[in-house]
């Protein structure tokens, strides 16, 4: 507030009284402090002016996409018992993969005196906002990695995961192995592409661009999709999807085809046990993911100064369907 007034070349208390919507201000110089503030970047702190100096609000916040998606309930389901051992609140929101959203949502919330951030990125330039946010906060990221952008970070093992789900399906016999996938721009999203690709190349196959599809966030668009590969006149004879969501559309499009076609996926897959098929599933503990993060949110907060870390955490292919069947490749 010093640094608006100095700007604006008023009061602290004349910068107080435009903030707070007071009486008695000349339009003028209500302009001038709004433009001052707006240079500044200044956001007022709503929970300090409720705590006493040094008062903290003992409360962390974890950013993720989508509430609805088992996957981030269990790194929230993590996150928070880390959070209760460490005598902290955790709070949750989501992005749904809208930037704007994202950026205002943690503008908040560092406004209002959380003592960290477990964030997962948009797939956007995020160097300005971390460089913004991790002044007032320190800041986490899960899943995906934001290019330069100096953080902790926990990820998933995403090349090699994909690599093995399409050897698998190489291993048995597949040859013109389809890909649906999510945002490219995303690094999970570009780093499993990376794999399918590999395990080609491996196989000394030719990657077919015709086979694959991408920017797809909903089950029906994978639907949608995988008939289409399924239908070409030199169709899929299997298909890997590289999220839960797209996979569970990609059993949609293949269970409406009259041939047997194999579907690998990467993440968990809720009741697909349940099906009478084999699907060849990317597995992991996403509560450890969870717990993980966390803790490196909590050695910053208690003061931690070493160097960024990035922990890859371990990924295992796993054949599930069958009713029940559930065992490691």
């Amino acid at each position: 507030m010093h640094d608006v007034a100095k700007a604006a070349g008023v009061s602290t208390s004349t910068v107080s009284r435009v903030i707070n919507n007071g009486r008695y201000i000349r339009p003028e110089t209500r302009l001038v402090v709004e433009r001052a503030i707006a240079e500044l970047g200044f956001h007022r702190n709503e929970v300090a002016r409720t705590l006493r100096p040094g008062q903290t609000a003992n409360t962390i916040a974890l950013v993720i996409e989508d509430p609805g998606n088992p996957f981030w309930s269990a790194i929230t389901r993590g996150a928070e018992e880390t959070a209760r051992r460490n005598q902290h609140m955790l709070v949750v929101g989501s992005t749904g993969q809208d930037f704007h959203r994202e950026r205002d949502l943690l503008r908040d919330l560092v406004s209002r005196r959380v003592d960290g951030l477990l964030v997962v990125p948009t797939a956007h330039d995020h160097r300005d906002l971390h460089t913004e946010l991790s002044r007032r906060a320190p800041m986490v990221f899960i899943d995906r990695v934001p290019a330069g952008v100096p953080a902790d970070s926990v990820v998933l093992d995403n090349v090699g995961g994909a690599r093995r789900a399409v050897e698998y399906l190489l291993t048995t016999g597949h040859r013109r192995i389809g890909y649906i996938g999510g945002d490219p721009a995303v690094s999970t999203g570009s780093a499993r592409l990376a794999g399918y690709r590999s395990a080609l190349a491996d196989a000394g196959l030719s990657y077919d661009p015709g086979l694959v599809s991408l920017g797809h966030h909903t089950v029906e668009a994978a639907t949608t999709v995988a008939m289409s590969l399924l239908n070409r006149a030199d169709p899929a004879d299997a298909i890997f999807a590289d999220n839960n969501r797209i996979c569970v559309g990609v059993l949609h499009g293949t269970d409406r085809h009259d041939r047997d076609i194999a579907v690998a996926g990467f993440d968990d897959v809720e009741l697909v046990d349940l099906l009478p098929r084999s699907v060849a599933l990317i597995t992991y503990d996403a509560v450890e993911i969870g717990r993980r993060a966390a803790e490196l949110l909590f050695a910053r907060i208690d003061g931690g100064t070493d160097e960024y870390k990035q922990l890859v955490m371990p990924t295992e292919l796993v054949l599930r369907g069958r009713f029940g069947l559930r065992r490691p490749l």
